[in-house]
């Protein structure tokens, strides 16, 4: 019994011998074929990387460059740039596209400098006058002149530093009082309901039989908004509508008083 079992210690022992002898060359085996693929990688980068550079050559990469930069796509203009750099850094091409890019960059600042002076211009024509008790500069049109015992509606910008506001005034001026207490502005039936206190931003006057009642009240952004699309619209006008009512046409000069002082506000709150 004792020598079967021996035998049994040496077959298995034998066994695990031979199988570790064949993970030995089986590792050994995996390790060749490992370095080779390693080799067969390196060489297939190596080949990807002539290949990329054959197909970017400056040659090719620049065919349409002048038409790029005609075009000011700096975009593209960029991209190729990069890979230029990446595959052809000591190219000549090089320097062109950063020329290129370059100069797109200088006529853009011009552009960008023609296109704030053109604004600035608007503010330029306007007239100022300067408050040095409160620090305020107020910016009117010269298209008209908004006296308050006038039939008329303006818009006005106050700047403080850099803060900046605009406000409407409507008036009306006659023999008799309307005792307004709504407003209104309507183009091609768009109207809007000008939102005013009455007991506070209202005003009225009278003096040699005459009377005059006015608002002068904040342009909040929904009115903004609304303005911008009324002295572009046609048929523009006013209501002032209480316990009688006045309605008038807005003209020309009062609405392109408006379209200066609109654009003017632009430039200021804006920054140009």
């Amino acid at each position: 019994m004792k020598t079967k079992e021996a035998r049994l210690i040496v077959m298995i022992a034998a066994i695990l011998c031979i199988i570790g002898c064949t993970d030995k060359k089986a590792q050994a085996e995996n390790a060749i074929l490992r370095s080779r693929v390693d080799s067969l990688q390196e060489v297939v980068a190596q080949l990807q990387t002539e290949l990329e550079a054959y197909k970017y050559s400056p040659e090719k990469l620049c065919a349409d460059a002048e038409q790029l930069f005609n075009e000011k796509n700096e975009v593209k203009l960029r991209a190729k740039l990069e890979k230029l750099k990446r595959y052809h850094p000591e190219a000549n091409e090089v320097k062109l596209l950063e020329g290129y890019l370059r100069a797109i960059a200088e006529n853009r600042a011009k552009e960008q400098e023609r296109i704030r002076s053109e604004r600035m211009k608007a503010v330029d024509i306007l007239s100022k006058k300067y408050d040095d008790v409160n620090g305020i500069t107020w910016f009117n049109s010269k298209q008209i002149n908004h006296r308050v015992w006038s039939n008329m509606a303006s818009l006005y910008i106050g700047k403080d530093g850099s803060d900046v506001w605009l406000r409407l005034k409507m008036s009306y001026y006659g023999d008799d009082w309307i005792f307004f207490d709504t407003a209104y502005l309507s183009y091609e039936g768009n109207t809007y309901n000008i939102p005013f206190d009455k007991y506070r931003e209202k005003e009225t006057e009278n003096d040699g039989g005459m009377v005059w009642e006015w608002i002068d009240v904040s342009v909040k952004y929904d009115l903004l908004v609304y303005l911008r699309k009324f002295v572009e619209g046609k048929n523009p006008k006013m209501r002032l509508s209480g316990k009688y009512t006045e309605t008038r046409n807005l003209s020309a000069k009062e609405i392109k008083a408006m379209q200066e002082i609109l654009l003017a506000y632009d430039v200021l709150k804006n920054g140009q």
